[in-house]
């Protein structure tokens, strides 16, 4: 294997990792605000529940809009670049 196709490879391998943790992080995502829409339905048909779902939205938002999460997304793009350069 040539030098350049392994730093290809070697690139692509990273993006797919670096993808794998960006799908987690959305799932978590996910799995988080869909049991808040369940919580807010619930709320919404028992009156005599109390309850509140905006502490659990606002941890998404957080994870959401991180810095964190631009860098994954960032080093992904990066990668890929690599990858088919």
């Amino acid at each position: 294997m040539n030098i350049e196709m392994k730093k290809r490879a070697l690139a692509a391998r990273d993006a797919h990792l670096a993808l794998a943790d960006l799908k987690r992080v959305v799932d978590e995502a996910t799995q988080t605000t869909h049991a808040a829409e369940l919580e807010a339905v619930h709320l919404a048909f028992s009156p005599s529940q109390t309850g509140d779902v905006s502490t659990a939205l606002r941890v998404v938002i957080e994870r959401l809009g991180s810095a964190n999460l631009e860098a994954m997304l960032s080093k992904v793009r990066e990668n890929l670049e690599t990858a088919v350069s």
